[in-house]
């Protein structure tokens, strides 16, 4: 598909979206529709509501075996979910924006709340769902009623009560990989005015991905939960829901295939010693194997636990609520951060949640000309972290092969016997980063919504809210790695020095390096490889190696026969940054301290054009506050790119135009938008570590089309499809990195990105699907159900100048019969096809000119039983 970029054929697009929007609408009848959300915090149908919203209900859940939040975006267009480095970074994505998962300082821009409680962090919200009655997805800032972290959107996932009347069900699946889930639900009286509810789950899958270093499966699953809900009603005016949860993952998560090669992958760590480790590499011409090759099998440990008390109380008036809630969420992992087979390094975290969310509000009561809502939300958290990078047993020999690839062989025995330091004093195993953080958050809104009748056909609506957000930050990070301490300037190592750098890897010179075989026994002493094109470098002398130079003068414009051009700037070998502890008492801007407050607001027009059509004009505003990069890569800002451990908050306008038409047999939904973050708090990955900073301006525009049409009862279609335009309008400063020569070629710290597309957006997603039912007889019904995802290709990584793409074409199907008595058969399947892409991609860790990235889950299927009683 075509990307459109210009302003008359963005305009053209959504010209087109409203032309769909009024043929659909022409021809529209009246018909009822009984889908009850929550999107205004109060209850409206799905059609009356005048926000974009997408509800998946339980009986979708149920027909097309959606275990969790990754299996719902296959039905919601604007939705994507993304799960990387490990179990708890998962990524929610809503019209192209959403951040947060890789960092605990860094929240998310969509916020997930399950029976109206904030889910904070990422970890306590992907488990395998609970007994629902649907799932909401909000789209676009939500800062006005959600309270924290929804400038981008919101999912809220609403869970079956307790009754009174005894009930449950039980259900088993078993699929491939050795899928094996089973689920029950239980519910009845206690009394007359007290009932419960208990669910549990179990889902325990081998790996879909085969680790060949150690042979044992990455990708599987091992998780289960338990919930309790009790449900007390002493008079008809009050109720109080009390609802407790605990949930544990112990998973070997996530498998990285190699994409790309460069040489310091392919020979550096794959050729045969002496001039490599002889390890073994991935295969980049077949990815899709799904074969990593990692020397330490990564582990995540997720275990939380929390309760929530809601209140009801009906006043006459208005309607009286309070939901308070607390929960702990624990996380222990450890990632083979190098993503090879070589004892590189590994990255040990240890990450702990302590939340408490209080809600209050009061909504005025019946259908009045004028209704209103006001309340207050209070949220605060402590979050311990222990973070470490730690080098391997095999890091020394893998830089000292990495130097002589770009020229400077010996470099670091020579240095150190300059420095008059033992031999296997730098890289030795062990060193590294040792990091403890700790980051208090504390927050607070009010906010306050109105809706006006001015006829019996327009309603105005205007909301605001108060927000405010502290957080208070101690961090402690000690550098052990001997070689990053090492001041290079001091020892003689600037001026010409600072310059001199392997060649960049351009894509032709990287497919060059990939393709041709280098002949080993041609390296000798004074003889290095070209790190472009993999082949060596003749002519050069011992001189003009750093050991050479060491012994000799300093290495600079005067001294021409040392070939400096031919030696390297040892920085590039220096993999973490100074490391400083925070707050720090020198420095105001540097005290471990953000302190930010913002007024959000949304104004609304909702007309009634007939009894069967609505539209509706939104313009609102979000707002999320300032981050914490908490992690190795955090440091104090550079006071030119601004990249640094803090990033201000991210300030959020969205104008929407929607159309909701009912007609007989169905309904179609139609929204125009165009959305705008201000400060876009970026922490994209260098190679090396992240870099967090504010981009200026961030903006998407485009439409989206939901459609649901029944030609006659057995047969339901469905259709949903998203359109996005995003592009960075103004990223003057965004951080530079070895992969873009053309921006970074002469040691810049930033490059401009304004005007450019930011990767991993796809232009067009469409979500459809169909559904037949059928009545045998009396005692035995059936279905069948087809689904279809389809996402156009786009580029997934705007650091790298090569082209990795995203490109889905899913399709799901089930076939189900029901019998009497409660007595299910589903049998299942999701990607048929075994459509193959990547969720992401990144620079490989400290292998530059190599690519790694993160493929989706095969075809799977199998087969569940179900008994409701």
């Amino acid at each position: 598909m075509k990307i459109i970029r210009n302003t008359a054929a963005r305009n053209c697009a959504l010209m087109a979206g409203a032309a769909i929007a009024a043929l659909s609408a022409g021809a529209a009848q009246a018909q009822s529709d009984t889908i009850i959300v929550t999107a205004t915090k109060r209850p409206q149908t799905l059609q009356e509501v005048p926000v974009a919203v997408s509800v998946v209900d339980s009986q979708v859940i149920e027909d097309s075996q959606i275990v969790d939040l990754f299996d719902i975006q296959t039905v919601v267009p604007s939705l994507r979910v993304s799960q990387l480095q490990n179990s708890s970074q998962t990524t929610f994505v809503i019209r192209g924006f959403g951040n947060g998962a890789n960092n605990p300082g860094i929240e998310s821009s969509v916020g997930v709340f399950i029976d109206g409680v904030f889910r904070s962090r990422s970890a306590s919200a992907i488990l395998d769902l609970p007994t629902l009655e649907r799932v909401e997805v909000l789209r676009g800032p939500q800062s006005t009623l959600f309270g924290k972290n929804v400038s981008a959107g919101a999912i809220s996932i609403t869970t079956k009560g307790p009754e009174y009347d005894w009930g449950g069900s039980v259900e088993a699946t078993y699929g491939t990989f050795g899928q094996t889930i089973f689920r029950g639900s239980v519910t009845g009286p206690i009394s007359d005015t007290l009932a419960f509810r208990l669910s549990g789950n179990l889902n325990n899958r081998d790996g879909t991905a085969t680790n060949l270093v150690t042979d044992t499966d990455i990708n599987d699953r091992d998780r289960y939960a338990v919930r309790g809900q009790l449900l007390w009603e002493p008079t008809d005016a009050v109720s109080f829901r009390l609802i407790g949860d605990y949930n544990k993952i112990d998973e070997n998560c996530c498998a990285a295939v190699q994409i790309e090669n460069g040489p310091a992958t392919s020979i550096a760590i794959g050729a045969p010693p002496p001039f490599g480790l002889g390890e073994i590499i991935g295969d980049p011409t077949d990815p899709f194997a799904r074969e990593v090759t990692i020397d330490t099998d990564t582990f995540n440990r997720l275990e939380g636990y929390g309760g929530s008390l809601q209140g009801d109380w009906d006043l006459g008036f208005a309607q009286l609520t309070s939901i308070t809630s607390y929960r702990e969420q624990t996380d222990d992992t450890n990632t083979d951060v190098d993503f090879s087979s070589a004892a590189l390094a590994e990255n040990p975290q240890n990450r702990s949640f302590e939340t408490f969310t209080q809600e209050i509000r009061l909504a005025s009561s019946g259908d009045n000309r004028f209704d209103w809502l006001v309340g207050g939300f209070f949220f605060d958290e402590t979050v311990t972290l222990e973070r470490d990078v730690t080098f391997g047993t095999q890091i020394r020999p893998y830089v000292d092969n990495l130097l002589t690839l770009l020229g400077a062989p010996g470099a670091l025995g020579g240095l150190e016997g300059a420095l008059m330091l033992p031999s296997g004093t730098f890289f030795g195993p062990g060193q590294g980063v040792i990091g403890d953080y700790t980051m208090d958050n504390r927050s607070f809104s009010v906010f306050g919504q109105a809706d006006f009748e001015i006829t019996d056909r327009l309603t105005f609506t205007g909301g605001v809210a108060f927000n405010d957000d502290k957080k208070d930050v101690v961090g402690t990070s000690i550098l052990t790695d001997v070689f990053s301490n090492v001041d290079l300037v001091q020892v003689g190592f600037g001026g010409a020095f600072s310059a001199l750098t392997m060649l960049p890897p351009t894509p032709g010179n990287i497919a060059a390096a990939s393709a041709a075989p280098v002949d080993l026994s041609l390296l000798a002493p004074g003889i290095v490889i070209n790190p472009a094109t993999g082949m060596p470098l003749t002519g050069i002398s011992n001189v003009g190696t750093v050991a050479g130079i060491i012994a000799q003068t300093p290495c600079d414009s005067a001294n021409p026969a040392l070939q400096c051009n031919a030696a390297l700037d040892l920085g590039a070998v220096q993999f973490f940054d100074p490391q400083t502890s925070f707050p720090d008492p020198t420095n105001p801007l540097d005290n471990g301290q953000l302190d930010d407050n913002q007024v959000t607001y949304s104004l609304q027009l909702a007309y009634d054009v007939t009894d069967s059509i609505n539209a509706y004009f939104t313009y609102a505003t979000g707002w999320k506050a300032g981050a914490f990069n908490l992690s190795s890569d955090s440091r104090p800002p550079d006071p030119v790119t601004g990249v640094g451990r803090t990033a201000g908050p991210e300030d959020v306008r969205l104008f929407e135009f929607g159309v909701k038409a009912n007609f007989d047999g169905g309904y179609i939904n139609i929204a125009l938008f165009d959305q705008r973050i201000e400060g876009f708090q970026s922490n994209a990955f260098n190679g090396v570590g992240f870099d967090l900073v504010n981009a200026g301006e961030q903006s998407v525009r485009g439409f989206e089309v939901e459609s649901l049409y029944s030609p006659w009862d057995p047969l339901t279609f469905t259709f949903g499809a998203t359109y996005l335009d995003p592009e960075y309008d103004s990223f003057l400063l965004a951080p530079c990195t070895p992969f873009d020569p053309v921006n970074c070629g002469n040691d810049e710290g930033s490059r401009d990105l304004s005007g450019t597309r930011p990767a991993g957006i796809h232009p067009l997603s469409i979500s459809t699907s169909m559904t037949y039912r059928h009545d045998f007889n009396d005692s035995l019904s059936g279905f069948a159900r087809l689904e279809y995802l389809h996402e156009t290709a786009t580029p997934l990584i705007e650091t790298i100048p090569l082209d990795i793409t995203r490109d889905v074409k899913v399709v799901n199907a089930s076939i189900g019969f029901e019998a009497e008595g409660g007595f299910d058969v589903l049998f299942w399947g999701r990607n048929l096809t075994n459509n193959d892409f990547f969720l992401q991609g990144f620079p490989t860790v400290v292998q530059e000119g190599s690519v790694s990235g993160y493929p989706n889950q095969p075809r799977t299927y199998g087969v569940t039983l179900r008994k409701s009683f």
